[in-house]
């Protein structure tokens, strides 16, 4: 049985809060219930079966993999019988979806090229930085920024598969995917996955926020309009999703996939013997090379209830994400709730669902849910709460393991699982090493038996660089006459630089035949790599001055310069 589910606006049935930027919260919105008991939560509440939710007359029809043409299969039958199909499915699954009679789907359950037939079901969503942008707390919370730097883009794009982008949003590197509900481009006119895009990728350009990968490109597949969709349209989004990697003619080759949707399910069972249309649509997507990150889901309960999972959380093939709460961006529990939806900071957040079992423990993670700033329809920000804005924060942290500025991450070339297990181990990793760093609710401040999984670390994208950067460029020139008195000196970095160690004590002036530095305020731009050096006075005339960056200057993963860069010029007369 499944019964798919939303709250207002898309994010969960009782945790979604969306708060306009600069805005109280909305009134109307409820504050996450706990619906499990109080002492545990090995059981499912009885309505969790209650609702069916099919819809009437609609099915997915499975054809087995011996079916070659899968149009012309479906032609025929439609012939036949006197049906119309709705969506063909022809990498994800090789079937279709259509609204057939009793009989119709009698006689398709006995052909022999059919593997089976299942019903359709509604579905809805679950719910030196440019000047003029800002790092979200989640973004500075799980280490792919600081208050003043931020993380370069993925080379792997990655998937929307919820309500559309808006794909003329200034902050967005957003391209049009797939429409699975109707003509035209797969813009959102709900506002959800615009919010999950942006988390994901918002661009460092000064227009409002940032995300967890900055200007990583983002393909809409839209597959839910302000009132849902269905089951049958979350399959067309990942048949399109898998065309990428299938497809020699396509061009944008998605490797991760965001999934901020879920509902109730059938007990999983494995790959090869899954009747659940959309667990084998997965399945064999991750088998083409697309990795998902999926919301937990909003109801505080266990989403891997064995005889009623929320799916596809409970798919193993999945990275489940559950929510906690920060509102300052800092590890410590420090910070006060954010605004009046009462989350204490470093805290789970009381809406998230949780896995009980152990196979469910084996993909779960954390990310940050609660009061979560990111892109809005009409080129604005908004701030929302839910699972389903933790987990595009991991699906960015995925997309950064396989591949930064255009280099290979230690993800790069792993299978689906191993992904899911490398982003795993590597929050666990930083648990382990900064007692500090995760939230009550970890694994090392358990609640009860519920396991939300380490806090994703971002950071982990860097754990195989072992590259020093250089000095790639200098300003003034190396030996440079007639330099003027005002002037500034610059230095240029290979990559990115952590930006607390670019200082005074790293970056230094020195005038000839003396030995102290030339008091000056230095600052890092980290969009353009750029150290610079302002000295508080004019420079003397004709006179030498030796610049020199020093080793403790040190890129993100660490590494310092590989070695001290020295260079001389002279001020004009």
């Amino acid at each position: 049985m499944k019964r798919w589910r939303q709250g207002k606006k898309g994010c969960s049935a009782h945790a979604h809060r969306r708060h306009r930027s600069g805005s109280i919260l909305v009134p109307g919105l409820v504050a996450a219930l706990l619906l499990v008991p109080a002492g545990g939560a090995a059981a499912a509440p009885s309505d969790r079966s209650a609702d069916d939710n099919r819809i009437p007359d609609r099915y997915i029809v499975v054809f087995r993999g011996s079916v070659d043409d899968v149009s012309a299969e479906t032609d025929k039958r439609e012939a036949r019988q006197g049906f119309r199909a709705q969506n063909v499915y022809r990498r994800a699954l090789k079937g279709f979806s259509a609204k057939l009679s009793k009989g119709q789907v009698e006689r398709l359950e006995a052909d022999p090229e059919v593997a089976f037939v299942s019903p359709d079901r509604k579905v809805k969503a679950q719910g030196a930085i440019a000047p003029g942008d800002s790092a979200p707390s989640g973004v500075r919370r799980i280490g792919a920024a600081s208050a003043s730097q931020a993380r370069s883009a993925s080379g792997a794009n990655v998937a929307v598969i919820d309500t559309g982008i808006d794909l003329d949003h200034p902050d967005l590197n957003a391209a049009a995917g797939k429409n699975c509900i109707g003509s035209g481009p797969p813009e959102d006119d709900d506002g959800h996955g615009t919010h999950v895009a942006g988390s994901v990728a918002a661009r460092n350009n000064g227009s409002g926020v940032i995300g967890v990968a900055p200007d990583t490109k983002v393909f809409a597949a839209k597959v839910l309009g302000p009132q849902g969709g269905s089951l049958s349209t979350v399959i067309c989004g990942v048949d399109w999703a898998t065309s990428t990697r299938t497809d020699s003619d396509a061009t944008n080759d998605i490797a991760v996939a965001n999934m901020s949707l879920g509902g109730f399910g059938e007990p999983v069972e494995s790959c090869g013997t899954t009747t659940d249309a959309l667990h084998k649509a997965i399945c064999n997507s991750t088998a083409a090379g697309v990795d998902y990150v999926v919301a937990a889901g909003n109801n505080g309960w266990d989403f891997d209830f064995t005889a009623v999972p929320d799916v596809p959380a409970a798919y193993p093939e999945v990275l489940t994400v559950t929510a906690m709460s920060d509102s300052d961006g800092q590890p410590g529990g420090k910070g006060g709730a954010c605004d009046n939806t009462g989350d204490a900071d470093d805290d789970t957040a009381t809406f998230s669902n949780f896995a009980l079992t152990a196979e469910g423990q084996q993909h779960t993670i954390a990310g940050p849910g609660v009061c979560i700033n990111s892109t809005w329809l009409g080129g604005g920000h908004s701030t929302i709460s839910g699972t389903s804005m933790a987990s595009p924060h991991v699906a960015g942290a995925v997309a950064l393991c396989l591949n930064e500025g255009g280099t290979s991450g230690p993800c790069a070339g792993l299978t689906s699982d191993q992904v899911v297990q490398k982003v795993r181990a590597d929050a666990k990793a930083k648990s382990d090493a900064d007692s500090g760093y995760g939230f009550i609710g970890d694994p090392l401040r358990p609640v009860l038996d519920r396991f939300y999984g380490h806090l994703a670390w971002a950071g982990a994208g860097l754990s195989g660089d072992k590259t020093k950067p250089k000095v790639t460029k200098v300003s003034p020139k190396s030996k440079a006459t007639g330099v003027s008195t005002a002037a500034n000196v610059l230095a240029t970095f290979s990559e990115r630089m952590k930006a607390s160690t670019i200082n005074k004590a790293t970056v230094k002036l020195v005038r000839k035949g003396s030995k102290k530095a030339v008091p000056a305020v230095v600052s890092y731009n980290a969009s353009v790599r750029r150290a610079k050096l302002n000295p508080k006075r004019a420079l003397a005339r004709r006179t030498t001055y030796t610049a020199t960056v020093t080793t403790g200057a040190k890129d993100l993963a660490g590494n310092p310069l590989a070695s001290k860069k020295s260079w001389s010029f002279r001020t004009r007369r």
